[in-house]
């Protein structure tokens, strides 16, 4: 089969320790039709020495002051020229195989977004936590009910222009905001039944260093999109319905032993310092 090109794009700052590791998780892929593209904000350490020697590999690249990673974001996929879309932050790795599976499943043109499930990793590169995924439902996930894994993730590059692409409003949340776009512009979603990618989670990552911000734009979110307010009865009952819903779908998949096993993790939930992982807490 002809692979779709896929345009894969990663930000970075200051991650000459790990960065290395995710470029060669996208390039050792040897996916045929890849175009990888590296938007660094002026790093001061490492970074740009290790990206010098992938150079030949990648389709562009540049160090220079930017305004964050949305705005990194934004600027990398206006260069970009695939048909499908993802950006893996420098901290981050895809999973091998990961890029020939989303290429086979979006060969179907009617697939607007598709998405895996994915490890939490600590500093060291050691799996913490996994995060399995079921069928996406719309509502459930304007009102927190599901989930997606923005690094296993991926999207069609007109789905990205027909949407607005990624808002730099956001510090944090910009992945949310355009993946509810997504969705209430009836996007297709398909489920890819495959780890495709592993978060990772260490003190310098910005969700483990600036909850409150997080937790506004979220409330933002929620007032911007959801049809009713998230704490109302309507809300509670979505969510509740989604959970579930995707109980059901853990079971019907294979998964219930993983969903059981989590139910330590979540009733610490509310105490947790955490606010991503295995024992995030539900905001």
């Amino acid at each position: 089969m002809e692979f779709p090109r896929i345009s894969i794009v990663t930000p970075s700052y200051n991650q000459g320790k790990f960065i290395e590791a995710t470029i060669r998780s996208v390039l050792d892929q040897n996916y045929p039709n890849l175009e990888y593209i590296i938007m660094d904000g002026g790093s001061q350490d490492e970074s740009v020495d290790i990206i010098r020697r992938y150079e030949k590999h990648l389709a562009y690249w540049v160090s220079e002051r930017d305004q964050g990673a949305a705005d990194a974001l934004s600027k990398g996929f206006a260069r970009a020229t695939g048909e499908i879309f993802a950006y893996l932050n420098s901290d981050d790795v895809s999973l091998p195989g990961a890029l020939h599976s989303i290429g086979t499943v979006m060969s179907d043109p009617s697939i607007g977004v598709a998405f895996g499930n994915m490890y939490w990793m600590d500093t060291d590169g050691k799996t913490i936590g996994e995060r399995r995924q079921t069928r996406f439902t719309r509502l459930g996930y304007l009102f927190g009910g599901s989930d997606l894994m923005q690094p296993a993730t991926f999207w069609r590059k007109d789905l990205y222009f027909k949407c607005g692409g990624i808002d730099p409003s956001y510090r944090f949340t910009f992945d949310t905001d355009l993946f509810f776009r997504f969705a209430l512009a009836g996007a297709r979603f398909k489920r890819v039944d495959k780890f495709l990618a592993a978060f990772r989670i260490h003190p310098q990552s910005k969700s483990s260093t600036d909850e409150a911000i997080c937790v506004a734009e979220l409330q933002r979110l929620r007032q911007k999109y959801q049809p009713f307010p998230h704490k109302s009865l309507r809300g509670r009952s979505v969510r509740l319905a989604t959970w579930a819903y995707r109980s059901m779908c853990y079971a019907m998949q294979g998964d219930l032993l993983w969903l059981i096993g989590r139910i330590p993790d979540r009733a610490r939930a509310p105490w947790a310092s955490e606010i991503v992982g295995p024992k995030g807490r539900r905001v």
